[in-house]
């Protein structure tokens, strides 16, 4: 299965179900469903442990801890995030980071994906913005990138009464026709996917659905929440909805594989 690494497996299921007791022997199962050895989930969780993100309960069993992960709080909202944007008034959002300095490669990784997640785009050297149509405004995106990996130098400000040159620049940033097609061929996979549901077998789905659903999710988490005068709303709400059809079937199948007892989850 390409681009899965046992520790992208072990993640995506700890955040998929992050109230659930997982044994090793169910970890160790999700990885011979999806073609991982043994050793390297054991590996896995065991790293996974030593970074914090999943703790022991008794022999065996592991308590998954996905909050430890710095973008958790953004990933995990990934079904409620479009609802979050708010009429436009042509405001625009921006992050400078011209302090940080080029060597030090781990800040501005950390840096970039915040600015990424929260659906910035790059603008003249250190400059990324966005529209500032998000509930919260520039306090609230503040707020939230600093919590997701933004440079500690960084400043985040409101821009006002651009010219109307750069303002056009500004809204040809983003390709709107790209996005909307990206959405609506991701979409059109899950739907054709479930179609397939009664031809395959349960550990066939399962595989299949472990990319599909993962990537569904990336995509719907990329989005840079555009306002409607810069892009149709209407394909994101689309995949939102199927992805979260799609995600409930394949828990399940995912559950009666591995036989986890989400009626014992944790509070």
């Amino acid at each position: 299965m390409p681009d899965l690494t046992a520790r992208k497996l072990l993640l995506d299921l700890l955040t998929a179900r992050p109230h659930t007791r997982f044994s090793i022997a169910a970890l160790v199962r999700a990885g011979e469903i999806v073609g991982l050895s043994a050793p390297s989930i054991r590996m896995a969780a065991k790293r996974l442990g030593e970074e914090g993100v999943l703790e022991r309960d008794g022999r065996g069993v592991y308590l998954p801890r996905p909050d430890r992960l710095r973008a958790y709080p953004h990933v995990a909202r990934w079904a409620d995030r479009h609802r979050s944007r708010v009429p436009w008034t042509g405001r625009w959002a921006a992050v400078e980071n011209s302090a940080t300095a080029s060597t030090d490669r781990a800040a501005l990784r950390h840096h970039g994906r915040a600015v990424r997640l929260l659906g910035f785009h790059a603008w003249r050297g250190s400059l990324h913005v966005r529209p500032d149509n998000l509930r919260g405004g520039v306090e609230g995106l503040r707020r939230t990138l600093a919590g997701t990996g933004m440079a500690p130098g960084a400043v985040v400000f409101a821009i006002d009464d651009l010219d109307p040159g750069a303002d056009r620049e500004l809204r040809g940033l983003w390709d709107a026709e790209a996005l909307t097609s990206a959405l609506t061929r991701t979409a059109d996979e899950l739907v054709r996917s479930r179609e397939r549901l009664a031809d395959l077998s349960p550990e066939e789905f399962a595989r299949e659905s472990l990319l599909l659903g993962s990537r569904a999710i990336a995509t719907v988490l990329h989005d840079p929440l555009l306002p409607e005068e810069l892009c149709d709303p209407e394909p994101l709400r689309r995949l939102v909805e199927l992805t979260k059809a799609y995600q409930d079937t394949a828990q399940a199948i995912w559950g009666r594989l591995l036989g986890l007892d989400d009626g014992a989850r944790r509070e």
